[in-house]
């Protein structure tokens, strides 16, 4: 079997030893020349070609590699900036919020320090009813009391809110100003005039219009409405609305004047109770 082996590897050993031989005899011979001869010049081309390919592909390759890197690397510096980037915009999102809080909060004590004869409770918007023929809120009592009733008036650092409607526990519902089924008995702050304010009841804004305003009485648009005090509900003097339009018939006893509220209720989220006046001012 050896023989076999032998004899079948023959040829092929004497023809890589063919080829070989005269390679090795011009590679000696053109070591110990100075230049190439004519024969060695096209093997020494193609092996410099050769060569040179094989330093463009394996520099290529490092280069690419070397840039991969670079990628994954800046990749994750910008995954890294995102988060903390996002980071940032809740933190700042928070301090805006709580910034706004804080002014709301502060228009508060200012109300109650410019009307230290109120007595007041403080409470949160937590739902409203925004139907057009129902303009209602639900308030959550800050602290426990058993003094909030129906009837009692509710105002923010604006103006008047509206009136308690029903009180369960913590909870109480406010018919607001602009509720069609609301009556406060209002006048015009510079010109005194006296008529009953209620809501128009429409569906896209919070509007209230003026009732039993006589047409001989003068007020002005822009003028402020202000509580008379004379119903016994709401204290005299708190800011309700301004004029917006006024329409003066030619016939009839009365004008028809519209008013906008001074609260953004959309806005709203902290309020006042008024539970008691210390001293009488509804004269």
């Amino acid at each position: 079997m050896m023989k076999a082996l032998i004899k079948r590897y023959q040829t092929m050993g004497v023809v890589a030893l063919c080829i070989a031989l005269p390679v090795f005899i011009f590679v000696l011979v053109g070591s110990l020349r100075s230049e190439p001869g004519m024969i060695e010049r096209p093997l020494l081309f193609s092996v410099g070609k050769i060569q040179n390919h094989n330093d463009f592909v394996v520099g290529n390759a490092a280069n690419f590699w070397d840039s991969y890197i670079n990628l994954v690397h800046t990749e994750r510096d910008n995954e890294a900036l995102r988060k903390e980037n996002a980071r940032l915009r809740e933190e700042n999102i928070g301090l805006q919020g709580i910034l706004q809080q804080n002014a709301r909060l502060t228009k508060l004590v200012g109300f109650k320090q410019q009307r230290p004869i109120y007595r007041l409770e403080p409470a949160r918007v937590v739902a409203a009813d925004m139907s057009p023929f129902f303009r209602v809120l639900r308030l959550r009592i800050e602290a426990e009391t058993d003094n909030i009733e129906p009837e009692m008036p509710v105002v923010s650092s604006d103006g008047v809110v509206g009136r308690i409607e029903r009180v369960s526990g913590r909870y109480c519902d406010v018919m607001l100003t602009v509720d069609p089924r609301s009556k406060i008995d209002i006048m015009t702050q510079l010109n005194r005039s006296r008529g009953i304010l209620s809501g128009t009841g429409e569906n896209d804004r919070y509007e209230a219009q003026i009732s039993y305003l006589l047409r001989r009485d003068e007020v002005e648009q822009g003028e402020l409405v202000v509580t008379s005090g004379r119903a016994g509900t709401f204290p005299k003097e708190l800011p309700v609305g301004r004029i917006t339009s006024i329409d003066t018939k030619s016939f009839g006893l009365y004008q028809k004047v519209t008013v906008e509220p001074m609260v953004d209720f959309s806005r709203l989220e902290e309020v006042y109770i008024i539970t008691g006046v210390l001293e009488d001012t509804r004269h």
